[in-house]
């Protein structure tokens, strides 16, 4: 996801929502022919999870074409963000220290 875009997508093309996906399937019971059971019974199990869900189209036709689904947790996105921001203070030092070389040379 392009996050500088998610503003002007939010509600309109990509949108956080909330999910279910089943992480075991349900087993039926089985008895053997003397009515024994041979393997309990599992019911179906469920995860909910919360994805980013974004609207595409072919390029050509303009047909649409399956969303793109990606799960996120909270976690994940302060991660990230964590990253940008480090990006950031590193280029800013950076440009301090170019700053501080400018004026050096400005001065000879």
């Amino acid at each position: 996801m392009n996050w500088a875009k998610y503003a002007n997508k939010k509600g309109k093309t990509a949108d956080f929502k909330s999910k279910e996906k089943v992480v075991q399937e349900a087993i039926k019971e089985v008895k053997d022919d003397d009515g024994k059971v041979v393997r309990e019974a599992v019911a179906e199990k469920k995860e909910a999870y919360i994805a980013m869900v974004e609207k595409r189209w072919d390029a050509e036709s303009g047909d649409a074409l399956a969303d793109n689904e990606r799960e996120y947790s909270l976690a994940d996105l302060e991660s990230e963000k964590a990253r940008y921001d480090a990006e950031i203070a590193r280029a800013k030092e950076q440009s301090d220290g170019l700053a501080s070389a400018i004026a050096d040379f400005k001065k000879l």
